[in-house]
């Protein structure tokens, strides 16, 4: 059941299927979770962290950055591996995508109300809002009971869809998003 309802939410935020660094995320769809924007710094002030910021991880597997860790955590479906890490990376970057992650965890762990918290924090990027929070804070809203809450972000998303005329970069992203949303609406 979680599954069902989260496979969509990555759907919808899918763009080209390359991870920070170009490297292409395994899992449920192979999505881009970075879709292009700033991952902010990261703290290496915790043991967890080598000093270049890179988490620890296994002993078996070569450090990666713990975004980048926790990314492909949500991306296999382990929300509850991937919520900790996350937990850790909130007071040490601004980075928005920390917080669309935590959304798609807190909603994938079944909690709607702090994915909603979550995906609202993160919905704002510069000029646009990013289609992914913007259908993972109307899945949440749905969840909540709130289908009038999830009808205005169909159709702020409608909106955007609109200006762009399928001739920007979030095109698929938005109509991904838009038919999500649609889908759980009905």
């Amino acid at each position: 059941m979680r599954l069902r309802l989260l496979l969509p939410i990555f759907v919808a935020i899918s763009g080209p299927a390359f991870a920070q660094g170009g490297h292409a995320v395994t899992g449920i769809t192979g999505i881009n979770f970075n879709a292009g924007y700033d991952f902010g710094t990261l703290s290496s002030s915790s043991p967890a962290y080598s000093g270049d910021g890179a988490f620890s991880g296994p002993p078996d597997r070569k450090p990666v950055g713990a975004l980048q860790h926790a990314r492909e955590l949500v991306a296999q479906g382990k929300y509850d591996e991937a919520d900790p890490i996350l937990n850790r990376l909130m007071g040490r970057t601004p980075s928005k995508d920390v917080r669309f992650l935590r959304g798609v965890t807190k909603l994938g762990l079944g909690d709607a109300d702090a994915a909603r918290r979550y995906f609202v924090r993160s919905v704002h990027r510069g000029f646009h809002y990013h289609p992914g929070s913007l259908s993972g804070l109307a899945l949440a809203e749905i969840r909540l009971g709130n289908v009038d809450a999830a009808n205005d972000i169909l159709a702020r998303l409608r909106k955007q869809q609109a200006a762009c005329d399928n001739r920007c970069e979030r095109a698929p992203a938005l109509d991904a998003a838009i038919t999500v949303v649609e889908k759980n609406l009905t």
